[in-house]
């Protein structure tokens, strides 16, 4: 059945979803670097701004530092030597937000992607502006992708009322952005995170339903508005979700969580000091807790896994729950399961 990675990746995203049908799904890109750093790459990495990127977590009082953010994940080598995938099938750019594009050149170095879904967005950059610890040659890169200069790839333009039967077939229905939503991020004063993707991944349960995993991309208020609009009860009691903006404040509404109550929420490594934590149901993992997550995802049931041996004791034994071994197929450890 299908496995869904959640990556470890400093402040950035990026999810991989291997599908039933032997498709591979990269849901955006960060921290990714190959063998072969140029001059702008070593700056980068040497920069101040990574540094302190690496070393802020901003833990609330009440919880424990795991400190995994200091050892992030490289999606390169995930996907090349952790779980040995050869090419991508599709490559999704939620949005052009740089923590979502960081290593964007060197990924379409190493693999061979097929389609690659993006936005009509019109965002620029200043190239001569501050960086914040962002390589430009990913910036270029991604405008010449954006501009249908890359000829390796097929680039797609999806809205939510779009349909296709490779989608249907590997459990995937688009949620957002409309085309509105697309145009009202495009003016002047508008948000770009109001026309990221989000994406619903349904794969079967043995007794007929579906899981129910939404990933939520940098979403914001206009696109939760449209999505409980046209697709309440698809995004009704969700078994995983994987929260918007990495898990920031981001001086948002929270309503749509009544709706969507998530069995498990997923969070990044948000930067903020006005993290949302608490907005979340009870059971949420970071990945400065867990390093990278993994759903393994059957007919039958729902597993969670974690890299952090230190974090997944801890999780089991709070709950009276056997301190879990090393998973081999998984390099991780189980942490619980959800059933139908």
């Amino acid at each position: 059945m299908a496995i869904i990675h959640f990556l470890n990746v400093l402040e950035g995203d990026c999810n991989i979803i291997q599908h039933d049908s032997g498709r591979t799904t990269v849901i955006d890109v960060s921290n990714a670097y190959n063998s072969e750093d140029t001059d702008e790459e070593k700056a980068v990495k040497a920069s101040p701004e990574r540094v302190i990127m690496r070393n802020r977590t901003h833990v609330p009082s009440n919880k424990k530092n795991y400190n995994q953010k200091k050892d992030p994940d490289n999606p390169i080598d995930y996907l090349k030597d952790k779980i040995n995938i050869k090419s991508i099938f599709r490559f999704i750019i939620t949005h052009p937000d740089m923590d979502h594009l960081d290593g964007i050149k060197d990924l379409y170095d190493e693999f061979e992607i097929a389609n690659t879904w993006d936005t009509n967005n019109n965002k620029s950059i200043d190239l001569d502006s501050f960086f914040a610890g962002y390589n430009k040659e990913d910036w270029k890169f991604y405008t010449q992708l954006r501009a249908g200069n890359y000829e390796k790839t097929k680039r797609l333009t999806y809205h939510y009322t779009d349909d296709c039967a490779y989608w249907n077939l590997d459990n995937m229905k688009i949620l957002c952005p409309s085309i509105e939503l697309v145009n009202s991020a495009n003016e002047k004063g508008g948000d770009i995170n109001d026309l990221s993707y989000v994406i619903l991944f349904t794969p079967p349960k043995k007794d007929g339903g579906v899981w129910k995993i939404l990933i939520a991309g940098d979403s914001h208020d206009d696109s939760w508005e449209h999505i409980i609009k046209t697709n309440k009860a698809a995004v009704s009691n969700v078994d995983v979700l994987l929260a918007p903006h990495h898990g920031r404040d981001s001086n948002r509404n929270y309503d749509f969580i009544n709706i969507l109550e998530p069995k498990v929420t997923l969070l990044g490594n948000a930067s903020s000091v006005h993290l949302a934590y608490d907005k979340y149901p009870d059971v949420r993992i970071t990945n400065n807790q867990a390093g990278y997550v993994i759903l393994d995802i059957s007919l039958d049931k729902l597993e969670i896994y974690v890299k952090n041996f230190e974090f997944a004791k801890d999780f089991c034994l709070k709950r009276g729950f056997v301190v879990p071994t090393l998973n081999q197929k998984h390099q991780a450890y189980l942490l619980g399961q959800i059933n139908p």
